[in-house]
């Protein structure tokens, strides 16, 4: 009797959850004034159009072909109660509209995932609404790039930037903070966006590692590894002409001498084209990837110099 009792209060309190969400979304002018849209440059249209059976979360759903779909470069924090906003915005941009989904050239990279679901950018409905834009322009998402599908990032992280200056959904009332080299500290093993000043960056052992602070041993840093930092020196971007320069990156943050963050793809990584000291909820427009770069910077031929030892990673070589 008390696991029938303890089903039904379950229920109901997800259907209060849904109806609340639902309810904000109707009651929201805002949102009739905002269309994301996207030409889906880099990416393939496919030939038959499909329509949602069920949602499944904010970022996850079943069409009427039956597979499962997942919606890429998109995040819903956990530590957030915007999951049932999430998912009825999504129920309500996708009912009765015929949507046609993209996918990467190439078939064999960023099509399905290791959970075997279709991944897709979708445009939906007359108003051809490119949903995982839409979802991050109304800041019921954040950008999270995922590896093997990141062609509209640069969109995506405009589109982010847009609602945080809005300050609507998640970056309302600070339901999300972007973290500084200090702050990031206190916030070990999770995901997180961090935006600080890089105080140098160092090459040990074939690793590259981005430091914000003096200390090594203690401070806030981002490993390259080699492979990476040639697919990044392919783009023309100088990692060591970085020292000095805010950047944002988002991801894993580990206990590695401090927090840690091990780079998968330079997507994670936005270079600002401000300096900024602190990061704030006025940051001005005009950020970019590291995959859709501002101009690089080519270092000028210096004399090589012996690096002083507590600039080096060199402990971070021997874990």
């Amino acid at each position: 009797m008390q696991k029938i009792i303890l089903y039904v209060l379950l229920a109901m309190t997800s259907f209060i959850a849904q109806s609340r969400a639902e309810q904000e979304q109707g009651n929201n002018p805002a949102r009739q004034t905002i269309k994301a849209t996207s030409d889906f440059q880099g990416l393939v249209k496919t030939p038959f159009p499909i329509s949602l059976e069920t949602t499944i979360d904010g970022t996850h759903f079943v069409a009427t072909d039956k597979k499962i779909y997942v919606l890429p470069d998109i995040m819903i924090p956990e530590h957030t109660n915007i999951e049932p906003e999430t998912k009825a915005r999504l129920q309500s941009l996708m009912d009765n509209n015929r949507c046609t989904f993209y996918q990467t050239r190439t078939p064999d990279l960023g099509r399905i995932n290791r959970m075997n679901q279709t991944i897709a950018h979708l445009e939906c409905g007359k108003d051809k609404i490119w949903i995982e834009g839409q979802l991050v322009r109304e800041g019921l998402a954040i950008v999270w790039p995922t590896i093997g599908n990141t062609e509209l990032i640069g969109d995506l992280l405009s589109l982010e930037n847009k609602a945080r200056l809005d300050k609507i959904g998640l970056w309302k009332d600070d339901t999300i903070k972007i973290q500084d080299a200090e702050s990031i500290k206190s916030h070990l093993n999770s995901k997180q966006i961090i935006q600080a000043k890089v105080y140098n960056a160092s090459l040990t052992r074939d690793m590259l590692y981005l430091n914000f602070e003096q200390d090594w041993k203690k401070d806030f840093s981002i490993g390259i590894a080699p492979n990476l930092q040639r697919e990044i020196s392919r783009k023309n971007i100088s990692l060591q002409s970085l020292k000095g320069q805010t950047i944002r990156v988002r991801g894993w943050v580990r206990d590695y001498n401090g927090p840690f963050i091990d780079l998968e793809t330079i997507d994670q990584l936005e270079i600002l084209e401000t300096s900024q000291e602190k990061p704030t909820s006025n940051s001005k427009p005009g950020m970019k990837s590291i995959s859709n770069p501002v101009t690089p910077t080519v270092e000028s031929p210096q004399e090589p110099e012996t690096p002083k030892p507590e600039t080096i990673k060199e402990g971070q070589g021997d874990k």
